[in-house]
């Protein structure tokens, strides 16, 4: 598997996610913030409710398939760095504010804490609380979109995430522009260079 720079991972996890990357995100991952693939995970910062939260909306996030999941990646380990050691105080005291009330709700609508549920159950919450979010007025963004953030950019800088999930190739010959991403290579998208 061909080493890739952590620039490099970052610039290719900023155009997946169409440039935005949030400012704190950003500024923990110029300074080395970065996922560390584990069998067991020991929260230093979450408690183990937290933890096990954190762990499990990252999976429903990315899912382990036929590819790795967040979790087999480190991804769980990674947001807690990031929050622990990026955010500033306040905002690292609403995210953790904000995963109590992803569970209250979660224990409110579906009648069960979201570590309980099934995949099906866990996925179909995230998805009506991301509705509800798009539907929101501008503001706070919710915990569960900075879990979203988090997550995608702590798989697609993983080594894995940045050369196995998308397509790479460090010094392409020939560029091919307007085709059907179905026409160019295996139908993953494309990793910048």
């Amino acid at each position: 598997m061909e080493n890739i720079k952590r620039r490099e991972a970052i610039r290719r996890t900023a155009w997946i996610m169409g440039g935005a990357l949030s400012a704190p995100t950003l500024a923990g991952l110029m300074n080395g913030c970065a996922p560390k693939p584990e069998l067991t995970w020991q929260p230093t910062f979450f408690n183990e409710d937290q933890a096990r939260l954190v762990m499990q909306v990252a999976e429903t996030i990315l899912p382990e398939t036929d590819t790795p999941g967040a979790k087999s990646l480190g991804v769980p380990g990674f947001i807690e760095e990031m929050v622990s050691v990026v955010y500033d105080e306040e905002r690292r005291s609403k995210f953790v504010e904000g995963l109590t009330r992803f569970n209250e709700d979660c224990k409110k609508n579906m009648g069960d804490e979201f570590i309980a549920l099934d995949a099906v159950k866990q996925k179909e919450f995230c998805q009506k609380k991301d509705a509800e979010a798009k539907a929101a007025p501008w503001g706070d963004k919710p915990v569960l979109w900075s879990l979203k953030e988090l997550t995608i950019v702590g798989y697609y800088t993983t080594e894995y995430g940045a050369t196995e999930a998308l397509q790479y190739i460090a010094i392409p010959t020939e560029q091919h522009g307007c085709l059907p991403l179905s026409e160019t290579g295996n139908g993953k998208t494309w990793a910048t260079s």
